[in-house]
């Protein structure tokens, strides 16, 4: 038997066939992209509208996603789907015309025949293939499911052209997630700052690295969610009030009262704020100087203690019997005792001290939680961007602040006392949380002492109402001058006292009470943040 065409014929066609074939794929991956088109825009006119209905990030890529896939189908299936010699040479007679002269060829040669005419057949098909060129396959795609895309196509477009409702959704989870990662920032200087502070108790200060750390870590996780954040920040200012003592800032007040008298009673005051290191150092220097005193001395000391620690006793009680001890052994004559019972008060204060610095800590962890959590909440909105900006920089001022703050826990300036009354027997009201200043010889004697001497403090919280609008205190009342520069008093005009009226409660009696009660307000966070320091300031002016 003898073989119908031989291998180099064969190899020829197969040669030939091969840039036809590539060319058959082609037309082939544009025909099914044509025919598949629609399903593609359909997907991504889906994605487009789900991204009307809840916010999608990136919705662009999104949108492109099913046409991306799309494109790798058609071009894996025309590139991978089989295509033998044979099909080919069959498609391209069919499209050329060619009356299946070069496919009959193929067949025989894979088939074995020994037909008579086959080596006719052989030399007819091998100067075919010589003269086909893959130019002469037409690419022809279908009009019709081309047309069908558009509607789809049209839909995708007029999504991602219009206005979104959810790109101001996204726009403020964006600008949400910014916020947590600069609030992290902040976390993670304000615990740095902790750690270096060295004042703190070991176990106030593990306290709060736990607490800010596990804070910093659920805010890392979050993309983004208002809600969440608000919450972990929530939950962790519930962790840092529980860690506040009500009883620290009375505690610290009274002490430092304590602190003012001592120095008064020394005749060598130091400071116009004596902090609680100063007063542990008064109780030191008290108890070493005993010895030196007389016995009036000693005895005039032991009633002042045991005043002292009548006072004290509400906010510190162990200071309290530690000055009464101390009080008690001056009154007996024993010196040894006297000093003891001193140097056990320093201790307390050092423990008080010690309380106080831990106290400080937790509210400035406090207050930047606080700070954080309204910049989170007012992060994104509308017309909040001045005012975000703001909050911005209070948040990162605040431990600095703070930090400067001492013993007084955000109290500023000189301690405030209460004013002299005037002549006339009028109100002292207007004098309330305004500073003594020293008398001169230009005083106008016909302006209230409320308006004289106030220099900086015209800025004070407190403003009396003056419903007549009038300057001046009502309730002074100036005297009539008389042509020698003496003050002219007539019969039945004269200074007369005022009435005891027993139901008026003396101001160092009431002032403790309201004073307690805004620190309790500030502790639980009834008062804002950028309010916290005037209502301290403005009981540290009233203070008596």
């Amino acid at each position: 038997m003898t073989q119908a065409i031989n291998p180099s014929t064969y190899q020829l066609l197969r040669r030939q066939l091969r840039p036809l074939s590539l060319k058959l794929r082609l037309s082939d991956g544009i025909v099914l992209a044509s025919r598949t088109l629609w399903m593609a825009l359909t997907g991504s006119a889906v994605v487009a509208a789900i991204g009307w209905i809840t916010p999608v990030p990136q919705l662009l890529w999104w949108v492109l996603a099913p046409i991306a896939l799309w494109l790798a189908a058609i071009a894996g299936i025309s590139a991978f789907r089989p295509l033998p010699p044979r099909r080919a040479a069959q498609r391209v007679d069919r499209i050329l015309n060619l009356r299946e002269r070069l496919s009959t060829a193929i067949e025989l040669y894979e088939t074995g025949s020994d037909s008579p005419l086959a080596p006719y057949q052989q030399a007819d098909a091998g100067a075919l293939a010589l003269q086909l060129h893959p130019r002469q396959i037409p690419i022809v795609a279908p009009r019709q499911p081309l047309l069908l895309a558009l509607l789809p196509a049209l839909v995708t477009v007029a999504l991602l052209t219009l206005p979104n409702p959810m790109n101001q959704i996204l726009a403020e989870r964006a600008a949400v997630a910014a916020m947590i990662e600069q609030v992290n920032q902040q976390l993670a200087e304000l615990e740095q700052e902790l750690a270096a502070r060295d004042d703190l108790t070991p176990e106030q200060r593990a306290e709060l690295e736990a607490i800010l750390r596990q804070l910093q870590a659920e805010l890392a996780r979050n993309p983004g969610d208002r809600q969440e954040a608000l919450a972990d920040l929530a939950q962790a200012e519930m962790r840092l009030r529980q860690q506040l003592n009500p009883q620290t800032d009375a505690r610290q007040a009274a002490l430092e009262q304590l602190a003012r008298r001592l120095e008064q009673l020394s005749n060598n005051p130091t400071s116009p704020r004596p902090t609680l290191d100063q007063l542990r150092q008064q109780l030191e220097n008290l108890a070493a100087s005993l010895d030196q005193m007389s016995a009036a001395e000693r005895e005039a000391l032991a009633q002042e203690l045991a005043q002292q620690a009548a006072q004290l006793a509400s906010a510190d009680r162990a200071t309290a019997q530690a000055l009464q001890d101390a009080a008690q052994a001056l009154e007996r004559g024993d010196t040894q005792a006297a000093a003891e019972a001193l140097q056990q008060a320093g201790q307390q204060v050092q423990n008080a001290q010690a309380a106080a610095a831990d106290q400080r800590a937790v509210q400035q962890a406090l207050s930047n939680t606080q700070a954080a959590r309204q910049q989170i909440a007012q992060a994104g909105q509308p017309g909040q961007g001045q005012q975000g900006q703001a909050q911005q920089g209070q948040g990162q001022g605040q431990r600095g602040q703070q930090g400067q703050q001492g013993q007084g826990q955000g109290q500023q300036g000189q301690q405030g006392q209460q004013g002299q009354p005037g002549q006339g027997g009028g109100s002292t009201a207007d004098n309330l949380g305004q500073q003594q200043s020293n008398a001169s010889s230009n005083v106008d004697p016909n302006r209230p002492s409320s308006q004289q001497g106030q220099g900086h403090n015209d800025g004070l919280v407190y403003q009396p109402f003056r419903p007549s609008g009038q300057t001046g205190d009502p309730d002074f009342i100036a005297g009539q001058q008389g042509s020698g520069g003496s003050s002219e008093v007539r019969p039945g005009q004269g200074q007369q006292g005022g009435l005891n009226n027993p139901s008026v409660v003396p101001y160092e009696q009431i002032f403790p009470e309201y004073q307690r009660t805004a620190t309790e307000a500030i502790e639980r966070g009834s008062v804002p943040i950028y309010l916290q320091d005037l209502v301290r300031e403005y009981f540290s002016r009233l203070e008596p």
